[in-house]
């Protein structure tokens, strides 16, 4: 009998461990692509960070006007559910209009998702809204 509990036991730390593993390995596949994503975004190429939006993104936020160009792009503050499917991201952004050189600022805030079938994150909030 104790050997049968020992046995329960270890195979469900084991489990545990995976799921840890899977999870962490998820964060740092986060990092990475969000870190891509920011560079893209930092100098201006949007359509190059198209692939990043997910399909449901919002219409209104799935293109930027053409003379958006971006200044600084700054990573804020990154919060993972608990699962780890999904992270919001606070980010800086600051840019100008190419026809007005004034420096605007918003914060955006990114909601992404883990797709299990691409095993990729999806950015479900769509691009800044470049006001």
């Amino acid at each position: 009998m104790p050997k049968i509990c020992l046995t329960i036991l270890a195979a469900a730390l084991l489990s545990a461990a995976c799921a840890s593993t899977f999870d962490f390995r998820r964060e740092e596949l986060f990092e990475d692509m969000s870190k891509r994503y920011g560079r893209l975004m930092r100098w201006s190429e949007f359509e190059a960070a198209r692939p990043y939006l997910a399909a449901d993104a919002p219409k209104e936020r799935a293109t930027v006007p053409p003379v958006v160009r971006v200044a600084e792009y700054e990573v804020l503050q990154v919060v993972y559910a608990e699962d780890k499917r999904q992270a919001l991201q606070s980010v800086k952004i600051t840019y100008f209009k190419q026809d007005n050189p004034k420096l605007r600022t918003i914060e955006d805030q990114q909601i992404w998702e883990f797709d299990a079938d691409s095993g990729a994150w999806l950015l479900k909030s769509g691009f800044p809204d470049f006001k």
